[in-house]
């Protein structure tokens, strides 16, 4: 056991989530903040720190850097950033601005980007400390020397620099676990903000549903049961953990009797891993009438007769199961080989298929531009995300282009047959996102990767994508009586039905639909704003 620090007075830790710079900071719609945030600010906060957070998904970077310099006082320990390399370019301008303003106030980056890149993270001048992988831990140690000005040198899991020399202490050993990661103390942000109107319930809504759903999250399990090569749970060696279905089943009642929640969104990366788990929880769904709407991941093969059948997803919808998120990466069955995905591209149909007598929203997510991945194969995946929401209207379904983990066999596939090389600094990095491929949401623009053989193909074709996604999406089953709404509805139909053709056919040139969609969305903007 580690003994953990005397916090004399309220030490004052501000944790920071940053936005995307890529797209204007979001004002009405609610989600919480990362799950790292709250897990550590409730850490802390049941330590006698002081936790403020920063939301910056819902501030520009002058709002947010004007919100953190307000909390900082004279005991501020750190301010930390919990940072995914999609996030990585805000992240960056607000640090160099408060180590300007502030350059005696502590900077530590934690997250997946830090984590993979922690020398060159802590050698930029605007960060102090890097912490790397998991720390619930150690947060407490490490934010409890500095509070106290002791030698942090021995807390393992840091990376910090002195004299232009970076110095890494030993790996922490204690892995995050439900031994150390409480459940959220939902006191240390606004959490009825979060809780209406959020982007969660709004994307499992067939109408306007959301609107009377509150919305508070719960993780039930740490990690993933498989062993897909892309992930960054094997990249990082991470095991699968899980709380009880007794367990979650407390805590659900405690969130609906203490805040009035009526959906949980179930944040872990495999719910359905443990199939004994899931019968306990279903079954205590129903027989103490929870009556709770909620939202999972799980893999699309667990749609089988010895699993989800016809017989138990009519239970999961009963149970109030509204929307099951399943990563199916591609439509190739080389290529999911490939990955490790231990799936067969049968399954993604038959879970559709079973899906599809209930009123569930699948919601399927691919993956294109992978090293070693065909043109054909390319087209194929974005061709079958297409055929699918015309199939099963009731699915969503997106493609993303593919980003490379360090460590993963597809990076050292990247570097050694295509000569792929990463930037080599936290600036090089900032600068790479501004070139960025902004409609894959924050993903590497496909001329930066080699083995793309035609990137302007590529792109193309994701922009018909993100045309035909954004229509089809927005295509709801129940059309307005009014005049007006029948016509916005029946363009928006039409637009889709030429994307649709586009993918499946493989013309993807003169897209005059994507440039009134984009001008539209620029007049609408004005409107709103003026």
């Amino acid at each position: 056991m580690i003994k953990k620090p005397s916090i004399e007075n309220r030490s004052r830790v501000i944790l920071v989530n940053p936005g995307i710079h890529l797209f204007a900071p979001l004002k009405d719609v609610g989600m919480f903040p990362n799950n790292a945030i709250q897990i550590l600010g409730t850490i802390l906060q049941q330590s006698n720190f002081d936790v403020r957070i920063v939301d910056g998904r819902y501030l520009t970077i002058k709002e947010a850097i004007d919100q953190t310099l307000g909390f900082i006082n004279e005991d501020t320990v750190f301010i930390g950033f919990s940072v995914m390399t999609i996030q990585l370019r805000w992240a960056y301008l607000v640090s160099h601005a408060l180590k300007q303003a502030r350059p005696q106030v502590k900077i530590v980056w934690g997250g997946v980007h830090p984590t993979l890149f922690p020398d060159q993270t802590v050698l930029d001048e605007a960060v102090d400390f890097c912490v790397v992988n998991e720390c619930a831990a150690t947060v407490v140690n490490f934010a409890g020397a500095l509070a106290n000005n002791n030698d942090y040198s021995s807390i393992p899991g840091i990376c910090y620099k002195h004299n232009g020399t970076v110095f890494s202490t030993a790996p922490n050993s204690i892995p995050d676990d439900f031994t150390n990661i409480p459940y959220i103390d939902f006191s240390i942000m606004d959490h009825k903000r979060y809780s209406k109107n959020n982007n969660i319930a709004i994307d499992s809504s067939i109408d306007d549903e959301y609107k009377q759903y509150v919305v508070y999250p719960i993780n039930t399990s740490l990690g993933c049961n498989f062993k897909c090569n892309f992930c960054i749970n094997v990249i990082l060696g991470r095991d699968y953990k899980k709380r009880s279905a007794e367990e979650i089943i407390e805590r659900i009642k405690f969130l609906k009797a203490e805040y009035g929640a009526n959906f949980i969104h179930i944040f872990d990366e495999n719910f359905f891993g443990d199939k004994k788990r899931v019968y306990k929880f279903v079954e205590a769904l129903l027989t103490e009438n929870v009556n709770i709407k909620w939202r999972v991941q799980l893999r699309a093969d667990y749609f089988n007769d010895n699993y989800i059948n016809r017989s138990f997803v009519k239970e999961l919808e009963k149970a109030g199961l509204l929307v099951a998120v399943m990563g199916v990466e591609s439509a190739s069955q080389r290529v999911l080989d490939m990955l490790n995905k231990r799936m067969k591209v049968e399954d993604i149909m038959r879970a559709l298929e079973i899906l599809s007598i209930t009123k569930i929203i699948p919601r399927l997510s691919f993956m294109a531009g992978m090293p070693g991945e065909t043109e054909n194969e390319m087209q194929s995946t974005y061709r079958l995300a297409t055929e699918i929401k015309e199939k099963f209207p009731a699915s969503e379904s997106v493609v993303t282009p593919f980003r490379l983990y360090p460590g993963s066999n597809l990076y050292d596939l990247a570097v050694s047959e295509y000569g792929y090389k990463a930037p080599n600094s936290l600036a090089e990095w900032a600068d790479l996102a501004d070139k960025e491929y902004i409609e894959g949401v924050g993903y590497q623009n496909p001329k930066y990767y080699s083995w793309i053989t035609n990137s302007d193909t590529f792109a193309a074709r994701h922009r018909v994508f993100i045309l035909f996604r954004i229509l089809s999406w927005s295509l709801s089953p129940y059309v307005s009586s009014r005049i007006s709404r029948k016509i916005i509805y029946n363009i928006k139909r039409i637009l889709c039905k030429i994307s649709a053709a586009r993918l499946k056919n493989g013309f993807y040139r003169l897209n005059v639909e994507y440039v009134l969609l984009k001008l539209f969305r620029n007049i609408r903007k004005y409107s709103i704003s003026s």
